[in-house]
């Protein structure tokens, strides 16, 4: 039986986000007798538990300890991990690019991939990160191949760098993980005090910018229900204390819930009635995916690659960016119409099933990596 070939998976962190979740998706679902994935951080661990689901998976976990700025001691270390595994394809996420591509051309890797998650314009970064990409996707030197992980992000970067024909491998989720269960929703609900009849709405991402927090909190004080209606808030970040205090100032308190970095995202889901994302951009979101793999209906901004996924009027409904207005009528749409809303989700999750599995995107890498290889 042929060795496996080993697969760098680089990235900066395994923070709870959507590149992290690709890459504990890869690790965990990568064909063990074709690939033996390495998970390298180039900073130090969070205890998240990604890096607890990568050890689980038993694939080495390396962390690199980097710090602010650029770091030749992680540089070295890097080095030293292509020195000891020599691997056939080193796959980079964010700004692994940076750390890695002189070192695929020194050790001659392979195959050469790197996953972009956003639009080109965002990912580009300043200084290294913008001489790399220069040199890898407009030069073509190395031959480091850019994967879109949507159609918009596709289209970026040819435009960004003039790549004539970026691979489209979109995002997935393992669906079977997400399914429909009353009996724990039901379960969750009655430990975390919400009522079987209340209306729960349910967002999930980091409290950052691009998320757009403030508009969400907004339309969903204009959204009014005879039943009790709840807005839960999943993920951590710098926005966060802001956010809290715009619902404190509109009176929410009692009706918006702060539920922080959470492992229980598949319950939380399960629990709630619609699924709602606010965002100002995106690339292809794995929260959308597995909002429509558990069920439930997508209100969300038609920004960046979320048209590619919902299904206006069928699985959710798509509304402009930064329009407020627009996004708590939708909301209220949903909230006042339960029959539409679970007619949504099933479609949603028939749509997540035959589309959006797991098991598609992993194939998708592993045909690229096996291309790669062959071409070598």
């Amino acid at each position: 039986m042929p060795t496996p070939y080993v697969v760098f998976q680089i990235l900066p962190s395994l923070v709870v986000g959507g590149a992290e979740r690709l890459v504990v998706h890869l690790v965990e679902h990568l064909s063990r007798a074709r690939f033996a994935p390495v998970c390298i951080c180039l900073e130090a661990p969070l205890g998240t538990h990604y890096e607890a689901r990568v050890r689980a998976s038993g694939a080495p976990l390396y962390f690199l300890g980097k710090g602010a700025g650029a770091s030749r001691g992680v540089l070295r270390q890097l080095s030293a991990l292509f020195r000891q595994y020599r691997p056939a394809v080193v796959h980079t996420h964010i700004i692994g690019l940076n750390y890695a591509y002189l070192l695929m051309l020194r050790y001659r890797t392979p195959a050469r991939v790197h996953t972009v998650h956003s639009l080109a314009q965002r990912e580009v970064g300043v200084r290294v990160g913008a001489w790399v990409r220069q040199l890898a996707f407009r030069y073509r030197i190395g031959g480091v191949v850019p994967v879109a992980v949507a159609e918009e992000v596709r289209v970026s970067i040819r435009q960004l760098y003039g790549y004539p024909d970026p691979p489209l491998i979109p995002n997935g989720v393992p669906t079977d993980e997400y399914a429909p269960d009353p009996h724990q929703r039901a379960q969750w609900r009655q430990a975390h005090g919400l009522e079987p009849h209340a209306t729960v709405l349910v967002h999930v991402g980091r409290f950052a910018p691009p998320k757009n927090h403030a508009l969400l909190v907004e339309a969903f004080a204009q959204v009014r229900a005879d039943a009790p209606l709840y807005l839960l808030l999943v993920g951590g970040g710098e926005l966060e204390d802001a956010v809290r205090e715009q619902v404190a100032a509109l009176g929410l308190e009692s009706r918006v819930r702060f539920l922080g970095v959470r492992a229980d995202v598949a319950d939380i889901l399960r629990a709630s009635d619609v699924f709602v994302l606010s965002s100002r951009v995106e690339g292809n979101p794995l929260s959308v995916m597995e909002a429509m793999a558990a069920g439930l209906p997508v209100v969300s901004t038609a920004v960046g690659g979320v048209p590619e996924l919902v299904r206006e009027g069928a699985t959710g409904l798509l509304v402009p960016s930064e329009d407020a207005g627009a996004l708590a009528r939708a909301l209220q749409a949903l909230v006042d119409d339960p029959v539409r809303r679970q007619a949504m989700g099933a479609a949603a999750r028939q749509d997540a099933i035959a589309h959006f599995d797991i098991r598609h995107t992993v194939r998708g890498y592993e045909q690229l990596y096996e291309a790669l290889l062959n071409r070598g």
